[in-house]
């Protein structure tokens, strides 16, 4: 099986193809930084005999990403799945942010994603067993004071793909979206001490098994759950002195 991940050389993205290429998938990776990504894929197709196509490129100038994305998967045969594990954030992001700036978030976390997917679709459904995989946030549970557009990008993306699960109901892409919370990357350093970050290599192994299942929404860490739905009902009187 071919599977796209994009965002691949760091953090999630950067196990999520580790996971992968050791299970003997081949894989397109996809990442604005050129040589790490050079690197990695060489690197994985030695370790596990795969084939790894690199692709460095910037998101969010959707058009010559995807043409890049097309000869790539013409070239192992097709794509059997999407995997998105991109993500950017903003020191900035707190509505004092600029307008380039905004949109490029918007592009990265959500725009790019739309565009790979309708643009893939038809490819998707002539394969056997398609998987789409989204990798979302606790930050999208409600509008916040920090990370504006991180946050709304992340929303926009949960409400794409429930209504893409919806749509494909009756065929035979699967379509799942992972929510995460904090995780042991540099997205990451944000979080309280005290609390747990999860594990990038055990939330890929995850997305791995899990590939064929119809999980609809998971969180990772597990316990995460529980919050957006407090977040949610709480009080518009008592959430607007969170700073969450």
């Amino acid at each position: 099986m071919t599977y796209l991940i994009v965002g691949a050389s760091a953090g999630v993205g950067r196990a999520v193809a580790t996971s992968f290429a050791k299970a003997g998938h081949d894989l397109i990776v996809v990442s604005s930084d050129a040589r790490d990504i050079a690197a990695m894929a060489s690197d994985l197709s030695i370790r596990y005999r795969v084939q790894v196509l690199p692709i460095a490129a910037d998101v969010a100038e959707c058009d010559e990403y995807l043409d890049q994305v097309s000869a790539a998967s013409a070239t192992l045969g097709g794509i059997d799945g999407l995997l998105f594990p991109a993500g950017a954030t903003s020191p900035d992001d707190d509505m004092n942010i600029s307008s380039g700036s905004a949109t490029r978030l918007v592009r990265v976390n959500f725009l790019s994603m739309v565009a790979t997917v309708t643009r893939f679709l038809p490819v998707l459904l002539a394969r056997p067993r398609p998987v789409i995989v989204g990798f979302g946030s606790v930050a999208a549970a409600r509008g916040r004071a920090r990370n504006v557009i991180y946050s709304a990008s992340k929303r926009a993306l949960e409400s794409f793909f429930e209504s893409l699960r919806h749509a494909l109901a009756g065929s035979e892409v699967n379509v799942q979206l992972y929510v995460l919370g904090y995780m042991d990357t540099t997205l990451g350093l944000a979080a309280p001490k005290w609390l747990p970050r999860g594990d990038p290599t055990r939330l890929s192994q995850r997305v791995l098994r899990n590939l064929q299942r119809d999980i609809g929404v998971a969180f990772y860490p597990s316990y995460w759950r529980v919050m957006p739905a407090l977040l949610r009902v709480t009080p518009w009187a008592i959430y607007r002195r969170t700073r969450f």
